[in-house]
């Protein structure tokens, strides 16, 4: 080219790696061979970059670009810097689809300006920036740029936008502009150098979008570059459209809704104004404006609904941005509108019979599909006077109107009625005219108060010389609020009728009694249905008739439906008088309750007709409020107890209110202690109780039916005297059993106490089932007893001893046996012991009182 720089162009043909070497006198300049990825060609574009920073730039100031997005969607931005130094890199986001980015190089040389989007480089990246050494005659900061131009907001389409810039004190350096509008095309700006170090730029937008304009001084961007302009539309009447049968110059008919629409989608910025008149003589004899309504749409467009209120001329005017647009004003013929021969009349004040004199009455005239005109209605009477007043025509804006009025006159009397000045059809509407109701010429005789259930009754209605039209209507609700059948006959005149019906329920019914559709004096009539009382229907029910709690009420109820008419008494006897409330429910029973205010049993009386009910006299039992939380039991019988020794402890209730209190005492084996309850008076109560057999007890105290804390709780009572040293032994209490219906016997060895006999021992033998065996014991005169039973039943038995001046023994209690032939069981026996020192069989006595259980099985003595 010159100057020794020289421009190279290829073209590749594929995609792929290619090597580029360059070389100067036959050696490769630095950085050669280059290596090059050729890619596709670029696709659809997601934003575009524009400014000095792409193209060159200055060591020690900003290099600066901008990042504008194509359509909606941007993608993940990203951006690196290559060339012969690192260049830090700075990205402001505008908020508006666009950023500036900046780079500061601190070198000269070559820069490769990578933009990237979505991990890829856009179209022309990496661009190619020849960064230039610092300068010290160029001063970029130091350039002024002011301008209608460069504003934010003021500049509209088509007008020529200036601005100036002055580069006084800036020093030495070359004015560039970068500029382009938001689809990405480049801003034609015209600059004029006015030899004072100002220039003069001038440009003339030509579409209403972003305009973006960067402004360099010696290759750097000046003070507040880049400048975004929004461009306005501007005002452009003659762009505006008007349409729809509105401003059509015929086929509008008077009274009937029309519209037309105004589009300023074309017609840049400004307002709508309209105007509708209508010529002299159409509402009166001077022109007249006419209402209408205009509605904004979403389109920039405008609906305008207007209603020409009758036939002649109109003209409406349409203005944009204070200007008539050239297609206005329209002028339009507005034609008249009706058919009376679509309307119809209808309604009880058109009905040839039901009209009375005085009475209001009214009837709907239907227009729909008629066109609009005005309803007319003109009365003719039997005289020439006033036939109707308080007469009012009602428009109910549905294409329809209602016509309210009042005859005065009786008799004959015509209604025409008119659409527009033409008569409907059917009209005029002969109508007859019943004289005034005079609702108290309506007599009711014969109606009693009381009526007997099921019996045939009735009762007459005159209605002579009342008026109207004479229609008489009689409604009979039972007391479950059914309708009673009933039977209306008039007499000849009709002026007399009689009403006939059956009650079939007791209570109140209810007669309703009206005439010609409004209710007679007195209506609704009550009449009691009653029957004869029968006290066996009186139902009584409730918690208060079994019982309750001192102090709080005790409620029942008592029903009386279906048990005809009777009094109905209540007494409550017993340890005190006992308030009564009872309320009547209204529906044939009540609702009762009793205040008792002591404890006791009391006779709760129900007489209906003097006569008791069934179930009457009920007997209730009253009980005290108690708190069985708060009894406390305390004393040395309640830790420790001896055989036939008495022992003692104190339950105290005086916190807990009056109830019940019952205290059992029974050891693990069921026998029970005699236990003594004594009332000390005071809410307290002295428990004694007398065991009559050694072994652990369980005491339970309970309150009113209630356990008390801490109970139950266990006792252990010992024996009364040592009965270490006694034995018992022999086959009748081996371990290996006993067999069924083979007498065996045992042996008791009492010479640790006694050496000669005369202490019998005394021996119980119970079976499995319950049943007794008996046992048969001899002395042996030396402190020995042998003990001989037979034993009956296979199973467990128990086996129990006692010896006078001993107490008891200790009890044996059986075990499982091994098998000894198939079907046959060996016994055993096993001794339960008690603490002591007495052996038996390698077992220890307890007490003087031993319990054995035996397994017993099927007898065969050759096999065993």
């Amino acid at each position: 080219m010159e100057n020794g720089i020289y421009e190279c162009n290829y073209y590749p043909i594929t995609t792929g790696k290619y090597i580029i070497t360059i070389t100067w006198g036959g050696h490769s300049i630095p950085r050669s061979p280059f290596e090059v990825h050729v890619s596709e060609e670029a696709g659809p574009q997601k934003v575009r970059a524009l400014g000095p920073g792409l193209e060159t730039g200055m060591v020690g100031k900003s290099a600066d670009f901008v990042v504008e997005a194509i359509g909606t969607e941007v993608g993940t931005l990203g951006f690196s810097i290559e060339g012969p130094s690192q260049a830090k890199i700075e990205c402001d986001d505008k908020g508006d689809g666009s950023c500036d980015v900046r780079y500061w190089p601190t070198e000269p040389g070559d820069y490769a300006v990578h933009i990237i989007c979505d991990d890829e480089d856009i179209k022309d990246s990496p661009f190619m920036a020849h960064i230039l050494p610092a300068a010290i005659d160029v001063f970029p900061e130091k350039v002024k740029c002011y301008g209608p131009g460069l504003e934010p907001l003021g500049c509209i389409v088509n007008k020529p936008a200036d601005f100036t810039i002055d580069s006084s004190g800036a020093g030495r350096g070359e004015l560039r502009l970068y500029a382009q509008d938001a689809d990405g095309f480049p801003i034609d700006i015209q600059i004029t150098d006015n030899g004072d170090c100002t220039y003069f730029c001038v440009y003339i937008p030509t579409k209403p979008i972003k305009h973006t304009i960067i402004i360099t001084w010696g290759e750097v961007n000046v003070p507040s570059s880049p400048f975004r302009v929004i461009i306005g539309e501007g005002s452009h009447p003659e762009n505006v459209k008007v349409y729809g049968p509105g401003v059509e110059k015929t086929g509008l008919k008077a009274n009937e809704p029309t519209y037309f629409t105004v589009d300023c989608s074309e017609a840049g910025q400004g307002d709508v104004s309209i105007g509708i008149k209508c010529a002299p003589g159409v509402v009166g004899p001077a022109e007249a404006d006419i209402d209408f309504d205009i509605i904004k749409n979403d389109n920039d467009t405008f609906t305008v609904k207007y209603m020409p209120p009758g036939p002649g001329q109109y003209t409406i005017m349409v203005l944009f941005a204070d200007q008539e647009i050239p297609i206005s004003p329209f002028r339009i013929k507005v034609d008249p509108s009706h058919d009376a021969a679509k309307v119809r009349a209808e309604g009880p004040g058109l009905n040839r019979t039901g009209v009375e004199v005085g009475k209001p009455t009214h009837f709907t005239i239907y227009t729909k599909g008629a066109g609009k005109a005005k309803p007319e209605v003109h009365f003719i009477g039997a005289a020439k006077a006033e036939a109707v007043r308080d007469f009012e025509i009602i428009d109910n804006h549905d294409y329809s109107y209602t016509v309210r009025y009042t005859v005065v006159q009786q008799g004959n009397m015509s209604i025409t009625v008119c659409h527009g000045g033409d008569p409907i059809p059917k009209s005029p509407f002969s109508i007859t005219v019943a004289p005034p109701l005079d609702l108290s010429k309506v007599k009711v005789q014969g109606l009693n108060n009381k009526v007997d259930v099921g019996k045939d009754q009735d009762f007459s209605i005159t209605t002579r010389r009342a008026g109207g039209q004479g229609k008489l209507d009689v409604m009979i609700t039972s007391p479950s609020r059914h309708p009673v059948p009933s039977k209306l006959e008039s007499g000849t005149a009709n002026e007399v009728h009689t009403v006939k019906y059956i009650p079939p329920e007791e209570g109140l019914y209810r007669m309703d009694i009206s005439y010609d559709g409004n209710p007679i004096p007195g209506s609704p009539f009550t009449v009691e249905g009653i029957m004869p009382p029968d006290p066996s229907k009186v139902q009584a029910y409730g918690p208060g008739l079994q019982g309750g709690l001192v102090g709080k009420p005790a409620p029942f109820a008592i029903n009386t439906k279906g048990a005809g008419t009777g009094g109905l008494g209540l007494t409550v006897e017993g340890p005190c008088e006992a308030k009564i409330e009872c309320q009547d429910n209204g529906d044939g029973s009540c609702s009762v309750s009793y205040l008792p205010t002591e404890p006791g049993e009391y006779a709760i009386n129900i007489l209906f007709a003097d006569q008791h009910v069934p179930g009457s006299p009920f007997k209730a039992v009253v009980q005290s409020v108690f708190d069985p939380s708060k009894v406390m039991a305390s004393g040395p019988g309640l830790e420790r107890g001896k055989v036939n020794e008495t022992g003692s402890f104190i339950v105290d209730c005086s916190k807990a209110g009056e109830a019940e209190l019952t205290i059992e005492i029974i050891s693990d084996n069921g026998s029970k202690a005699e236990v003594h309850v004594q009332n000390n008076s005071d809410g307290t109560y002295s428990i004694t109780y007398i065991p009559q057999c050694p072994g652990m007890y369980t005491i339970t105290i309970k309150y009113g039916g209630h356990m008390v804390p801490k109970f139950p709780v266990h006792l252990q009572v010992d024996p009364a005297v040592d009965t270490s040293g006694v034995k018992v032994y022999g086959p009748g209490v081996e371990p290996r059993g006993v067999l069924r219906e083979v007498t065996t016997h045992f042996m008791v060895d009492t010479r640790a106490h006694h050496t000669s006999g005369g202490s019998p021992i005394k021996v119980h033998v119970s079976n499995p089932s319950g049943t007794n065996t008996d046992a048969y014991v001899s002395d042996q005169g030396d402190g020995t007893y042998r003990v001989e039973y037979t034993p009956y039943e296979d199973g467990e038995s128990l086996l129990q001893l006692g010896c006078e001046g001993l107490g008891g023994l200790g009890s044996l209690e059986s075990q499982s046996v091994d098998q000894l032939h198939p079907g046959w069981r060996r016994p055993t026996a096993v001794l339960w012991c008690f603490p002591s020192t007495a052996t038996l069989h390698n077992c220890e006595v307890k007490s003087c009182e031993a319990l054995i259980k035996f397994f017993l099985c099927s007898h065969k003595e050759e096999h065993w």
